[in-house]
């Protein structure tokens, strides 16, 4: 270090911490650093080289005495020339004749007595193994060659500040994190309010539901549709997955379904229907639904139902304490885009009780592995029959999340249970 530079290494880190603690951005952090660097090792030229992921080569990101055409120009491939080197080894070096070794852009626009006698100092600013860039000092402006002492003095403002790069970028990552849960957090709101608000009022009926996201938003869903006093129906479906990307098909879904819903549309009528309508976007999306869509005939104490890809409805029979279980076997939506559906008819008592269902329920797996299961859901019911839909409703989910507790669940759960009263 020259005899002119008056500051000693811990003014300089005392220089730099004071500058960058006022530093709102990575970009004013990089203009501060060379104002620090410029001052502390007396030069004119210096620029902060980042790495950039698009271009693969590291790009100018502040300098201080070079021309704005080279600023604006200059592309460095990883790997190649002083700086690419410096990034890929991630090691400081100090080069004794740049005119022999430098191959970047702006070669030939030093002084040339620094040239020739006055190396330039390179390093990478570095946390742990991430390589953030490349710094490039040269010209000193009273000639005289950098030692080894200010290569050690460069390193260490360096690597304080990638420290303060680093954690500058944890909190940019954080306030998007944070910014993305409140998005999250408004879409999961959303959604809960599309399905039904209050357990829907019909007579000879008893009808309780509840979903569980397995995360903020998923891609269950479960509906009431009781315009038709005497033929009300009854949806519970599934979209594959549980992202953002699934809530969103399953958005479309309840809006294909609830434009049908009026319709005098058999179970099987209604779901090929929203197969032809959503076909197109689920094959476009790679993904798939599953559901049962139930209809209550009022008038002959029977249902009529179909499922699509889904676990069939589970009934209990109140007369003889049995359940029967009766799938129509049917593709999920958005296999086909001609699939053809079937119904089938099932004559319902009172004191019957009807539990469609997602696999969350049945798949919902604890720490030990194990799957809640099919008879475990059946060992639920028998034991929470004798209760009101909501109640046997609360049994069922509350039983799983014992089950996998601690836990969260891996996939959405969701139940409707209705039962003749």
């Amino acid at each position: 270090m020259s005899d002119n530079n008056t500051y000693r290494p811990m003014d300089a880190v005392h220089a730099l911490s004071e500058a960058i603690a006022k530093a709102v951005d990575p970009d004013q952090i990089y203009e501060l650093i060379l104002d620090v660097v410029v001052k502390m090792l007396g030069v004119e030229k210096a620029s902060v080289m980042t790495y950039d992921p698009e271009l693969g080569a590291l790009r100018i990101a502040a300098a201080r005495g070079l021309d704005e055409k080279i600023i604006r120009d200059a592309v460095v491939k990883v790997g190649e020339g002083i700086s690419g080197k410096v990034f890929v080894s991630r090691e400081p070096v100090l080069i004794e004749d740049i005119t022999a070794q430098s191959t970047e852009a702006g070669r030939g626009h030093y002084k040339t007595s620094s040239l020739i006698s006055a190396p330039v100092t390179c390093f990478p600013m570095k946390v742990g193994e991430e390589a953030l860039g490349v710094i490039n000092v040269t010209d000193r402006t009273d000639g005289t060659p950098f030692t080894q002492d200010d290569l050690t003095l460069l390193t260490t403002l360096t690597n304080q500040a990638a420290a303060y790069l680093h954690i500058s970028q944890l909190m940019i990552e954080r306030q998007a994190t944070e910014r993305l849960k409140q998005q999250l957090e408004i879409a999961r709101q959303i959604q809960y309010r599309l399905l039904p608000a209050e357990s829907p009022k019909i007579g000879g009926l008893d009808v309780a539901g509840r979903l569980i996201t397995a995360e903020r938003v998923g891609g269950d869903y479960y509906d009431c549709f009781i315009a038709d006093e005497k033929r009300p129906s009854f949806v519970v479906a599934d979209v594959s997955g549980h992202s953002i990307g699934a809530a969103l098909i399953m958005a479309a879904f309840r809006s294909a379904i609830r434009a049908q819903r009026d319709a005098d549309f058999s179970p099987a009528d209604m779901v090929q229907r929203i197969n032809t309508i959503l076909y197109e976007d689920l094959y476009q999306a790679e993904q798939f639904i599953s559901m049962n869509y139930v209809q209550y005939i009022k008038s002959r104490q029977m249902i009529e139902y179909t499922t699509a890809g889904h676990p069939p409805p589970i009934i209990w029979r109140s007369a003889n304490k049995t359940f029967e279980e009766t799938s129509t076997e049917d593709p999920l939506l958005g296999i086909q885009p001609k699939a053809y559906f079937h119904s089938k008819q099932m004559v319902i008592s009172k004191g019957d009780v009807i539990l469609l269902y997602t696999d969350g329920i049945t798949e919902a797996r604890n720490s030990a592995g194990e799957m809640f299961g099919h008879d475990r859901l059946i060992e639920c019911m028998e034991d929470a029959v004798v209760g009101t839909a909501r109640q046997i409703v609360d049994v069922l989910v509350e039983n799983v999340q014992s089950f996998i507790d601690p836990l969260p669940a891996r996939d959405d759960i969701t139940a409707l249970v209705i039962k003749l009263v």
